[in-house]
């Protein structure tokens, strides 16, 4: 988004919202999604924001209480410990508090902050929301979504969606099997244009990974039966196979007229031996380190080049 703002000689840094038709993500994606889309936020709020969410939520506690203050592989040993006893180390209650006070400091007007969680995803000066119902449409809270994006055994508690009704919709996993949801993204794109109207001109296609380690990287779990989990998970969540996929799909299409100038984008940053979790909010700092890195290694940034320029082209 910055070399947006040099190309486009703009004094503010571009939101997202602005410049993206479609977006999708699950679990940490899919909350991200909601703060750039939602609120309309910059993705530097975003990740300043996302900051504070995940030390609210990933701190360590026992009953509710913070245990934050002990050594920190005393406290992710007990933390851990839950899943002996129960299905997730994290509770919901924490994320939902976190929610309320992100919509109550950013909420795009008055409506929001009074409801805060509570208020509705779908509003009128934000991004659209896909529904996947028939029928009259259900309408759906920020906390709700960002549970039901968040829920992932061994991390947080599944959540049944509408509450107190016969018919409801489960969610236990945002990731699985759709950690990288860059197919339903691109089948997302026909909701551009009207039944029976050509389909839609798609000069870009950005997917940000979350990082990649090599396949026999050492692994601190501390019990056997929460790794073995895990590693099923993994398998299921392997967001550089799909990305590996869409990447020859995404070759065979580019030899059609049709999409001929359609780019793909994939960037996703090594992290080297370092195995960074969902919930170590502790390393966020060496996180972006690699990240940095990354960004700022000649061959990525010879990518972001080629995305900007089918973002917005260059003015002359």
């Amino acid at each position: 988004m910055r070399r947006i703002q040099e190309n486009m000689h703009l004094e503010e840094e571009p939101r997202p919202v602005d410049y993206f038709e479609l977006a999708a993500g699950t679990s940490t994606g899919g909350i991200i999604g909601i703060l750039l889309f939602r609120f309309r936020m910059t993705a530097t709020e975003a990740i300043e924001t996302y900051d504070e969410i995940a030390k609210d939520v990933f701190k360590p506690k026992i009953y509710g209480f913070s245990i934050d203050f002990l050594p920190e592989k005393v406290s992710s040993f007990i933390n851990n410990s839950k899943t002996v006893f129960q299905n997730s180390r994290f509770d919901g209650a924490s994320l939902e508090s976190a929610v309320h006070r992100v919509v109550e400091k950013h909420g795009l007007d008055k409506e929001d902050k009074r409801l805060r969680g509570d208020t509705l995803l779908q509003h009128p000066e934000a991004g659209k929301f896909k529904r996947h119902h028939e029928g009259q449409p259900r309408q759906i809270t920020i906390s709700i979504a960002t549970r039901a994006t968040s829920a992932a055994p061994t991390y947080f508690p599944e959540i049944k969606w509408p509450e107190g009704q016969k018919e409801t919709l489960t969610f236990w996993d945002g990731g699985l099997l759709n950690n990288n949801p860059v197919d339903q993204l691109w089948y997302s794109r026909y909701d551009l244009v009207q039944p029976g109207e050509p389909d839609p001109e798609i000069s870009c296609v950005i997917s940000l990974g979350t990082g990649w380690i090599k396949a026999d990287s050492p692994s601190n779990y501390w019990f056997n039966i929460t790794g073995v989990l895990s590693t099923v998970v993994i398998f299921s969540t392997n967001t550089n196979a799909k990305a590996k996929d869409f990447t020859r799909h995404m070759t065979t299409l580019n030899n059609s007229e049709k999409y001929a100038k359609t780019k793909y984008v994939r960037f996703n940053p090594s992290l080297k031996n370092e195995n960074i979790g969902l919930a170590d909010y502790h390393k966020m700092d060496l996180l972006k380190s690699l990240a940095r890195e990354y960004v700022n290694d000649p061959k990525t940034y010879q990518w972001i080049e080629k995305a900007v320029e089918a973002i917005c082209p260059k003015s002359s």
